[in-house]
């Protein structure tokens, strides 16, 4: 047996039991409604965690947290419009979290909808000063086979990360390399997964594939950051 999984499971068990038996005599707090639906939603009970935060949606509209818990849990089960309405209202309270933006970007790609997709994460990106949108958006233009726009948005996230004082981080440039590598540009895929090694030569997915395409990993393989 599992067993810290097990007291996990039980003891995330019991959080449900004592939240819903307050219920039985009044209705239950807010905090408590949230604490319960994260819960649902952490399980991937998704019905559940729907009815539990629709009480709150319902009775405080606008509180973010309630709003988000709904949004992922309609979107869970199917429900697309009242997903996207609800975490655009989550968004409009707490702008500049990467889980709602995140979230809402994921109701938007699949409604189709990849020019308000698009515009939000460029938006979030500008305003926040952080590669994460444009990684985010990278991700679902790939997968929309746009790769324009996915160049576009991973030169923006290198950008941003190497025009600011900051800890740097590889990833944008490693999915840039593996972008280069799928249309066949070898040798701008070997740059950037040398920058890559510069920032983090640690991360096993850089040195595989440096490995991978045949160069050399020593004192020499790291290259600076930036475009």
């Amino acid at each position: 047996m599992d067993f810290p999984t097990s007291a996990r499971t039980i003891a995330c068990s019991l959080l449900a039991c004592s939240l819903s038996l307050c219920a039985c005599n009044s209705p239950r707090p807010t905090e408590e409604s949230i604490k319960l639906g994260n819960h649902y939603l952490e399980f991937g009970e998704w019905a559940k965690a729907a009815e539990t935060f629709q009480v709150v949606v319902n009775s405080s509209p606008g509180n973010w947290q309630a709003e988000y818990g709904y949004g992922v849990a309609k979107a869970n089960t199917g429900d697309l419009v009242t997903a996207r309405r609800c975490l655009e209202t989550a968004n409009d309270h707490s702008p500049g979290n990467m889980e709602i933006i995140g979230a809402l970007a994921g109701v938007m790609s699949r409604q189709g909808d990849s020019t308000q997709m698009y515009q939000l994460l460029k938006g979030a990106g500008a305003a926040l000063g952080s590669p994460q949108p444009y990684l985010v958006l990278a991700k679902y233009a790939q997968e929309l086979k746009d790769n324009d726009s996915a160049m576009a948005a991973l030169r923006s996230a290198i950008e941003i990360d190497s025009g600011v004082v900051r800890p740097r981080i590889a990833e944008p440039y490693y999915q840039m390399a593996m972008l280069q590598l799928t249309l066949g540009n070898k040798s701008e895929a070997n740059r950037r997964l040398r920058q890559a090694y510069g920032i983090s030569a640690t991360d096993p997915r850089v040195s595989q594939a440096l490995q991978a395409e045949g160069v050399l990993i020593d004192t020499q393989t790291a290259i600076p950051p930036g475009l």
